[in-house]
């Protein structure tokens, strides 16, 4: 079922690559994945297998397969493995702090007192 949609996007972002014999390129997965900082390289380089650069069929096939018709544990892993740098099969404190100090800083508007919604019952 996925498999046919998964194939229309790899033939759009491909279309979109400086060298569509070898597959996606970092700049076209970044733009469509819209990972802030960071996250958005480890997503590049976990997709990327064979670290060649590019996200070949079966690469992007492999990656959206594991993210999105996977179990639970199989798409843990993988969001694991983005934030595990070194690929020591561990998320220190420093894999943790690289993350945070690449995200972008976003001005957020303070909730000032209680809104309709959290008086009657529901979120902030």
């Amino acid at each position: 079922m996925c498999i046919p949609y998964f194939k229309d996007i790899y033939k759009d972002l491909n279309s979109r690559s400086d060298d569509k014999t070898k597959g996606i390129n970092r700049l076209s997965i970044l733009e469509y994945a819209a990972l802030p900082g960071m996250l958005g390289e480890r997503f590049f380089q976990v997709m990327d297998l064979n670290n060649d650069g590019y996200v070949d069929y079966r690469e992007f096939l492999t990656g959206l397969l594991r993210i999105y018709c996977s179990t639970f544990e199989q798409r843990t892993k993988f969001v694991f493995e983005i934030y595990d740098f070194n690929g020591d099969g561990l998320v220190s404190k420093e894999d943790i702090s690289t993350i945070l100090s690449y995200m972008p800083v976003t001005k957020s508007t303070p909730v000032l007192g209680e809104g309709k919604f959290t008086q009657e019952g529901g979120g902030a």
